[in-house]
């Protein structure tokens, strides 16, 4: 959904977008939705600058960071962005450290906001920095694979190659005490 600016009244533009479950082009993403997102907000001028206030609530299912489980996970979240016009000036300014407030700032090349585009990131900043179906998942075998929250595998660590020659000692010494 794009929000032109150059119809933008004074007053300000109200919106509301329900989008079907495959609206959104979520290819690049490791998430899926679950629940069809609604997003709605306002867009008001604020002298040059342009402000988005709106709310989004959606679910999104992502694996579980240690076992692959899908996990549903709702997103209910507020945004305040501004939009400011790309320049010349601003395009040329090279690296720099970005400052707190420069997170809620985006430029606009153009007289239009894309919505898909906000939602899109909006959803991905709503992630947790690990996704876990619980706190105390076990994960997967490193060596057969097994689910180890549904079982144990028969699986034997693997032996660190450092500590490998150590290992045989054992391995020999028990083999004479057993003869």
């Amino acid at each position: 959904m794009i929000i032109s600016l150059v119809r933008l009244p004074e007053e300000g533009h109200r919106f509301e977008h329900l989008y079907e479950l495959d609206g959104l082009d979520l290819s690049d993403e490791d998430f899926a939705l679950s629940v069809r997102p609604l997003v709605s907000g306002r867009v008001d001028r604020t002298g040059v600058d342009v402000r988005v206030r709106g709310h989004l609530q959606a679910q999104i299912t992502a694996p579980c960071d240690r076992c692959l489980e899908l996990v549903a996970l709702p997103v209910d979240r507020q945004f305040d962005l501004y939009y400011t016009k790309s320049d010349a000036e601003t395009a040329d300014v090279g690296e720099r450290e970005l400052q707190l407030g420069d997170l809620d700032f985006g430029f606009l090349d153009d007289e239009e906001i894309d919505l898909d585009e906000l939602v899109r990131e909006q959803l991905t900043l709503s992630l947790p920095v690990r996704v876990l179906c619980r706190e105390d998942c076990r994960g997967l075998c490193p060596q057969c694979g097994t689910d180890l929250n549904r079982g144990i595998c028969d699986c034997r660590p693997p032996i660190d190659p450092r500590w490998q020659a150590l290992a045989d000692l054992k391995s020999e010494q028990a083999k004479k005490r057993n003869h």
